[in-house]
């Protein structure tokens, strides 16, 4: 009876590290494709397209190099574009966006919570 479960805990045990190792490589390629977007995006000669995307690039590319450290960047972004199609591509671009318009708003809400600056002194005459 103990050994059944024992093994019915461990089996538990290993599955949910199984789900969880699944769901940490899905977020990474996740992240890997928005940070192909990104820098898709930076290529057009739209000086506020590249400005978002370098800001947006600079994000994904902290959650990739967080969650695999010792991935060839360059080839794996590359690859990570190559297998988009035109949709997937349009599919991932919309919601790479509105995850970073979402974390726009928590930039906000962090700015006003933040201490205002003191104006500056006036020099004594």
């Amino acid at each position: 009876m103990r050994l059944s479960l024992l093994t019915s805990l461990l089996t538990v045990l290993m599955g949910t590290a199984s789900i969880a190792q699944a769901a940490e490589a899905g977020d990474s390629a996740a992240d890997l494709r928005c940070l192909a977007i990104m820098a898709k995006i930076n290529q057009l000669h739209d000086p506020r397209h590249q400005l978002e995307s370098y800001i947006g690039g600079y994000y994904y590319l902290g959650r990739v190099t967080a969650a695999k450290p010792d991935l060839d960047l360059p080839s794996a972004t590359a690859e990570a574009f190559g297998r988009m199609s035109a949709a997937e591509f349009l599919n991932e671009t919309g919601r790479c966006e509105k995850e970073m318009q979402d974390l726009g708003k928590s930039m906000v809400g962090i700015a006003a919570a933040l201490p205002k600056p003191q104006a500056d002194p006036k020099p004594a005459p």
